[in-house]
């Protein structure tokens, strides 16, 4: 295994050339490809176990806070539900899918005009949420009829990563297989206090895309010196075109429960398919 790292570690793959990477990772790896499907689903399987309803109640020191400051426990602003199950459970052919809602229950105390606000943006996120996972789910169930001999597999789940007095985040984590598999991975945070979705630019400021990137490229640096077995697409000579240069202006984050912004990239996109999906927490 840790030969196979290091050798995969000096393939780049940039984004657009992600399908021919993962052909040559399927032509490596054949032997394996089973192995890591059912590694997968033993994932997915554990994860059925969770309630649909993910809702993270506020302690008592956090209602005692807000009560002496006068001014509303946000913690139960919002719930998530699964709307919808998509299974499949073949030799060849598996899927495991669980499509979240966000619902928005604003607590006592909320304005009119946030509530309303939330709505919109519970709504936004709820459509985008929609619309990836019918893409995904249309993709495997058309590769299931024109190829009756190939594998395939999907998965997609949520969590709950950050819910607290200020901010509501929520992962969606999707995953595609056939031999090799790619993982993506959609964050979506609101700030309970005005009910919209959470810009970087409110951390930043305006020259959010430059501050971050630079950041970013610190991190990446750092951590392949402290490690060996990290490996990003950065200063790379040989194919200079391929490396990391920036963030895009609508990149993907999340607020921890520190109330840091976490910069969120897919598997492949900034580094090798061993190294998955990357994050980087902005200090």
């Amino acid at each position: 295994m840790d030969r196979w790292k290091k050798e995969y570690s000096e393939i780049v793959v940039p984004e657009n050339g992600r399908k021919k990477m993962e052909e040559a990772i399927m032509r490596a790896k054949e032997s394996k490809k089973r192995a890591k499907r059912n590694r997968v689903f033993r994932y997915a399987g554990s994860a059925a176990a969770v309630f649909a309803i993910l809702l993270i109640l506020p302690n008592t020191s956090r209602t005692a806070a807000a009560a002496m400051q006068q001014i509303p426990v946000l913690g139960e602003f919002f719930k998530v539900v699964t709307i919808r199950e998509y299974q499949v459970d073949e030799d060849r052919y598996q899927a495991d899918v669980k499509v979240p809602e966000v619902v928005p229950e604003p607590a006592e105390g909320v304005t009119e005009e946030t509530a309303e606000q939330a709505k919109e943006t519970a709504d936004a996120i709820n459509f985008d949420i929609q619309k990836v996972t019918d893409e995904l789910i249309e993709e495997f169930k058309s590769t299931m009829e024109e190829f009756e001999d190939g594998y395939g597999d999907i998965l997609v789940d949520s969590k709950v990563l950050t819910d607290d007095e200020r901010w509501f985040s929520l992962e969606l984590v999707l995953y595609q297989g056939a031999g090799s598999g790619y993982e993506r991975r959609r964050h979506y945070t609101i700030d309970k206090t005005t009910g919209k979705r959470a810009q970087l630019s409110e951390f930043f400021g305006e020259d959010y895309v430059e501050t971050i990137s630079e950041e970013v490229k610190t991190q990446m640096r750092k951590r392949m010196a402290e490690d060996e077995n990290l490996t990003y697409w950065i200063d790379n000579e040989d194919i200079p075109e391929w490396n990391f240069t920036s963030i895009s202006e609508n990149q993907d984050f999340y607020i921890n429960k520190d109330g840091k912004a976490v910069i969120c990239f897919d598997e492949y996109e900034v580094a090798p398919g061993y190294m998955g999906c990357v994050e980087f927490v902005m200090e």
